[in-house]
């Protein structure tokens, strides 16, 4: 009854399941498509996890000033469109030393501020009266969400025609459908995208 917290179990489970179709496969194209070495392949991840914690507190800090929904969009614009990068890397030096640490290094800062605005929004939407059961709800459907896009990306290049390629494609789009609900989610004290782009990029509306 509550299609406030609807809506928003819609975005998340859509977005995990579009998430997951790709990323656990990231590696996988690393080592098989472009054959580096796995002592590279951890460093990449290394970087993620180092700018993941990094950047925890600046985004921390950025959702209590603008609220949770109006990053969840901006970042996830962001996410939405990572897979479609991968789609230009390859085993050569630049790729290799430039493009393919800079892409770990966005994707650990970016999955990083999704994930903290996720489970605050949560908190904000859950009535005081009972939490727990919000809360429950949100886990299974992100569960069941992100084991089916796990076992679907798994299942789906193997497909006459497809490949890891086109699976990140296939990500990228789904991700950007899954943000549409979130356009309908209503949290309190956050600000609307339009008041909080002139803060981000330092300059002020005339009225």
């Amino acid at each position: 009854k509550d299609s406030n917290f609807l809506m928003f179990l819609i975005y998340f489970s859509v977005w995990t399941f579009a998430v997951n179709l790709s990323a656990p496969f990231f590696n996988i194209y690393l080592l098989k498509d472009l054959s580096l070495d796995v002592s590279l392949v951890t460093v990449y991840s290394s970087l993620s996890s180092g700018a993941n914690l990094l950047l925890l507190m600046f985004w921390g800090k950025l959702a209590d000033r603008w609220g949770n929904r109006p990053l969840l969009i901006a970042v996830g614009l962001v996410v939405a469109v990572t897979p479609l990068l991968w789609l230009g890397t390859g085993n050569y030096p630049f790729a290799v030393w430039v493009w393919l640490p800079l892409l770990h290094l966005l994707g650990g800062t970016t999955l990083g501020a999704i994930a903290l605005c996720t489970n605050n929004i949560q908190m904000e939407l859950a009535p005081q009266q009972q939490p727990s059961t919000y809360f429950a709800i949100a886990a299974a459907v992100s569960g069941v969400a992100g084991a089916l896009g796990t076992t679907s990306g798994g299942f789906l290049p193997e497909l006459p025609g497809m490949s890891l390629g086109t699976l990140f494609a296939l990500s990228a789009a789904l991700r950007l459908l899954g943000l549409l609900p979130l356009i309908l989610v209503r949290e309190p004290r956050s600000l609307s995208l339009r008041s909080i782009v002139p803060s981000f990029l330092g300059l002020k509306f005339n009225d």
